[in-house]
């Protein structure tokens, strides 16, 4: 590859990020939203459970690593986050007897209480009319009918996941890597807003 082929996708990389950046700064209200309702909750004692597909998997994983071990302030308490479909052995069960889709749904239904929190994170906001993500449509219903509180972290313009969210946070793109980066972005203000408070 020449060197300016680089520039090219380097600079247009950074640039869609910048711009996403920008328009995050304007939403600081809808984060702050949902970083108070989280608060809320954890302070009644109920559980955050997140769950996402692939690289959202990756980054579910991830944030609530941050939150029950520790982001940047050693000295902080574990916070109840708990990420679903971690027993590998459960999912490749269910997958295998019954059916993938349906498995996030299964563990709302048997672990998760009302009053708690579901987490979903998606690039796409999931479709019904094409069968995409739908383990996190089917997820969502399941915890609307338990009064479990949903928050979307989509992208997408919210898909149709966003109709079962009670907070949502839309990142406005189409494109899976800037919203993958801009959803890390959010992930890593509310940690740091967490080690404030705690």
């Amino acid at each position: 590859m020449k060197i300016n082929k680089f520039e090219e996708i380097f600079k247009s990389h950074l640039n869609s990020n910048i711009e996403l950046t920008k328009k995050t700064f304007l939403n600081y209200s809808k984060v702050f939203k949902i970083f108070n309702f989280l608060h809320k909750k954890i302070k009644r004692k109920k559980k955050i459970f997140v769950y996402g597909n692939g690289g959202s998997f990756a980054d579910a994983s991830h944030f609530v690593s941050e939150l029950t071990a520790t982001y940047k302030k050693k000295n902080r308490v574990g916070l109840p986050f708990l990420l679903l479909s971690s027993n590998l052995s459960s999912l490749t069960a269910w997958s295998n007897d019954m059916d993938f889709t349906s498995y996030i749904e299964r563990e709302v239904e048997s672990i998760i209480n009302s009053g708690d929190v579901l987490i979903l994170i998606s690039t796409s906001g999931g479709n019904l009319k094409t069968k995409q993500s739908i383990n996190l449509l089917k997820a969502a219903r399941a915890a609307n009918k338990k009064n479990i509180y949903v928050i979307g972290f989509i992208g997408n313009n919210g898909g149709d996941l966003k109709k079962y969210c009670n907070l949502s946070y839309i990142v406005d793109s189409k494109n899976t890597p800037s919203i993958q980066e801009n959803q890390k972005l959010i992930f890593h203000i509310i940690c740091e807003m967490f080690d404030d408070v705690y």
